[in-house]
């Protein structure tokens, strides 16, 4: 049944771009198919306390950088807390509730755990209105800060991921296996490797926050004098410019490609045979579908924690501890014999995305507006 003009309102938030590039995702997923839905993406702090955004992201990005120890106490403890005993998102729910009123959605999806939270509390206090709830967990994570009883369906990164959660006690039939849902534009189904010719590129997010200091970069810049023919690097300051300004004007670099904020990320990863980048959801799935190997730093923040587990039992990816290690990986990939690792990896991609349905998502959001009409 097609869900045409049907409204459908995705709740997402401003921690990190994952949560967001998600929402544009299915929505983009949706239009293609259902071109008069009515597609609203709404960062749901800006719709109940919108004077809260900015402090909230602030506070989210300072703890994570200088204390992550605080925040994994409180990540790994809401791990196993019902989150309905959590009272941050009491906050929240009041505007938020006006706000989905206001809409009046044929569906509600949300892409971040505390949205999922108001929405609860939404359904427990008009559960009268019957409005079909979506949540999309955008790392490879099994918390129960992404569980609430009355949640519909979930859209989950991976198979073990399903199981986890059917563990915890989810009914099998409301997880779906999507993936973390990233725009076609990255998808790539074969890509051929140069021989001992690698494209590598360096990325620090939008933001530029690199794991690699900018000292590296200039160590990189030095080692590959002499590997021009077997390594090609390009790096992505986002929207550092002061970063952007330093490696292009202050002190060049003479062997590495350096570009500011771009929008061709997906022509870039799909010209690349490895990226170095932060192990956020988004991003990971973004190199799965580019069929391109990661190479993380081993990270100290929950979630990441979580993702960089994956890349290892996925073999999709190189974890490295600091940057002597990753000097390692730098002497290795000039190597010939390093060809077979890359082609392991992306032959574990391959197979991995024959795991997950992102094409099913329509599938799946017209089963959840359908089975409640």
């Amino acid at each position: 049944m097609s869900i045409n003009n049907k409204t459908i309102l995705i709740l997402t938030a401003q921690f990190g771009a994952g949560h967001i590039s998600a929402a544009k995702a299915i929505k983009d997923y949706i239009l293609e198919k259902y071109s008069d839905s009515n597609i609203l993406i709404e960062n749901f702090i800006d719709a109940s306390l919108p004077i809260m955004n900015k402090p909230m992201v602030k506070f989210y990005e300072n703890n994570t950088k200088y204390t992550p120890g605080l925040y994994n106490y409180y990540y790994y403890f809401k791990k196993s807390f019902d989150p309905r005993h959590d009272i941050s998102h009491k906050l929240y729910t009041p505007k938020l509730i006006e706000y989905i009123l206001k809409v009046n959605p044929d569906l509600i999806i949300s892409t971040f755990p505390l949205a999922a939270a108001c929405v609860y509390n939404f359904k427990e206090k008009y559960n009268h209105i019957n409005i079909p709830t979506l949540t999309v967990i955008t790392d490879v994570v099994d918390s129960l800060e992404w569980v609430y009883p009355n949640t519909d369906m979930y859209f989950v990164p991976s198979c073990e991921i399903k199981n986890r959660f059917v563990q915890k006690g989810i009914h099998p039939s409301k997880i779906k296996v999507t993936g973390v849902p990233i725009s076609k534009n990255f998808n790539v189904n074969s890509k051929d490797i140069t021989s001992g010719k690698y494209k590598l590129l360096l990325l620090g997010g939008g933001r530029g926050l690199f794991d690699v200091s900018e000292e590296f970069m200039y160590w990189i810049d030095n080692f590959i004098e002499n590997y021009k023919e077997n390594l090609e690097i390009t790096i992505v300051t986002g929207s550092n410019s002061k970063l952007y300004s330093n490696l292009t004007e202050k002190k060049p670099l003479n062997n590495i490609k350096v570009l500011g904020f771009i929008n061709n990320m997906y022509e870039l990863l799909e010209e690349s045979d490895l990226i170095i980048t932060k192990p956020g959801g988004a991003t990971l799935f973004e190199a799965i579908y580019a069929n391109t190997p990661v190479i993380v730093k081993s990270p100290k923040v929950g979630q990441e924690i979580e993702n960089a587990k994956f890349i290892i039992d996925k073999g999709i990816g190189l974890i490295y501890n600091d940057e002597k290690d990753l000097e390692d990986i730098f002497t290795k990939i000039v190597d010939e014999k390093f060809e077979p690792l890359i082609v392991f990896m992306k032959d574990n991609m391959s197979e991995f995305r024959k795991s997950i349905h992102p094409d099913k998502i329509c599938e799946y959001i017209s089963e959840i507006i359908n089975n409640k009409s």
